[in-house]
């Protein structure tokens, strides 16, 4: 069940464990309200799996310098588990359903990327 939270501050990512991130993904403007005062102030809102908003991946030994890659896998290990990917793959466009198959898992990949390519490019 997706899940939306709101923040005064924008989000990106965190570290969960040693083999999870949490993506803070679906990012749209929020307005916060104090319950206490009345007053709102702008924020930020993400939508996903987990309560806080975020994205639960798999993710393992996440660095500076291979974070995209890892974020992008992670995301797309969420509809296709390795060995669903690697058959994809191997399958190629054989036949019509492969090349279905194929053109599906592709389109899932560059929408990834582009999800990963906006959560890393905000500026915090």
């Amino acid at each position: 069940m997706k899940q939306t939270a709101s923040y005064t501050e924008r989000k990106q990512f965190e570290i969960y464990d040693g083999g999870h991130a949490l993506l803070y993904l679906n990012e749209a403007p929020a307005e916060i309200s104090n319950e206490e005062t009345g007053e709102s102030v702008p924020g930020f809102s993400y939508t996903g799996d987990m309560p806080d908003g975020g994205t639960m991946i798999e993710a393992t030994g996440v660095t500076d310098e291979n974070r995209r890659d890892k974020f992008v896998a992670g995301l797309i290990g969420r509809h296709y588990d390795m060995d669903a990917q690697i058959a994809v793959l191997a399958n190629g466009k054989d036949t019509p359903e492969h090349a279905a198959e194929l053109e599906q898992f592709m389109a899932l990949r560059a929408r990834c990327k582009a999800e990963v390519d906006e959560l890393l490019g905000r500026n915090l």
